[in-house]
């Protein structure tokens, strides 16, 4: 998972072609605030209501001159991931701008980039966007409230590990079996249909399986994919203990130089496939898997507590699936 970076996104919401008696534009400045980076993000229109489509644009510049920053990297397929949830973490999208139109010359030399969405209930809402450049990740964060101002959300809590989504039963395994703050975990998400394990995986952005997670406070966003042989070697290096700090975070800068450039292959055509991540730090949280069966894409949810380390606490993961595993349905 990529940490927050001083970076700013700014998100404006604006009323398209706002006349007399409109609402002025609403602008939002992503936090953490401050670093190089400025990034602006507009509503159209303002004031949200649920069940309104609503246009999002953001913009990047430099926070120095406010110049539309250059060279933006293509991760996983697109230029900026955007991750909007609802506070009680009902609701979750995961959007970009090339979703619904291809991005032009003109969007790239201005930084520019829009989607609409639906905020579908009234409540309060956050977005994380990400986006890298000079091979580096950054993120930003914005809260906005659809609809008339609300209490704090309730959480509904539920830790099982097995669920019903429509006509897919999927399980979520785990190891350790209780995930552990600053600690490797390793996820399985397991999918059937029918009774029958799903083996029609297509890749999404380039990857099997993409992972969002919060706190269930809202913090600790954190973005993962799914740990394949090609991952696993990387890391294998970067882990080397017979190396100094140094030479590990050159190795790290030199890995995510790699992922970047990586192709996209599949790996994982299912039933399961599994991911790693840190989390950093204890809390319940909630996991958003998002897979294509049979190319549509699909969103499994769970939720998870994650303890705090103690002497003696075993962290070892036991891997259920290893990248030298034989992926094949069976």
């Amino acid at each position: 998972m990529r940490g927050t970076a001083p970076l700013a996104l700014l998100i404006v919401l604006a009323a398209g072609g706002s006349g007399c008696g409109e609402p002025a534009p609403l602008e939002i400045e992503g936090r953490p605030a401050g670093g190089p980076y400025a990034m602006h993000l507009t509503l159209d229109p303002a004031p949200l209501r649920p069940g309104q489509a609503t246009t999002l644009t953001t913009r990047i510049t430099t926070r120095r001159d406010q110049r539309p920053v250059q060279d933006l990297q293509v991760v996983h397929e697109r230029v900026v991931h955007n991750f909007i949830v609802s506070l009680d973490f009902k609701d979750f999208a995961h959007i970009h701008h090339e979703d619904f139109r291809a991005l032009t010359a003109s969007d790239l030399a201005q930084a520019t980039f829009s989607f609409p969405y639906t905020f579908p209930r009234a409540g309060r809402y956050r977005m994380v966007s990400e986006f890298t450049h000079r091979d580096r990740g950054w993120l930003k964060q914005f809260d906005f409230t659809v609809g008339d101002p609300v209490p704090a959300p309730q959480v509904e809590v539920d830790l099982s590990r097995e669920r019903d989504f429509g006509p897919y039963r999927a399980r979520l395994d785990v190891s350790p079996n209780v995930p552990v703050a600053g600690f490797e975990t390793e996820l399985v998400l397991t999918l059937m249909r029918d009774g029958e394990p799903v083996s029609n995986l297509e890749l999404l952005l380039g990857s099997e399986v993409h992972v969002a997670l919060w706190r269930i406070d809202g913090e600790h966003f954190g973005h993962a994919h799914s740990y394949t042989p090609h991952m696993a070697a990387m890391l294998s290096a970067m882990h080397d203990r017979e190396v100094d700090a140094a030479t590990r975070a050159k190795r790290m800068s030199e890995m995510m130089v790699a992922m970047i450039d990586m192709p996209a292959e599949l790996v994982f055509p299912g039933p399961r496939v599994p991911v790693r991540l840190v989390f950093p730090a204890p809390g319940t949280y909630v996991v958003f898997l998002q897979a294509a069966p049979g190319g549509s894409p699909r969103v499994f949810d769970f939720m998870l507590d994650v303890v705090p380390y103690e002497s003696g606490m075993d962290t070892t993961i036991d891997s259920m699936v290893t990248p030298a595993d034989d992926h094949t349905v069976h």
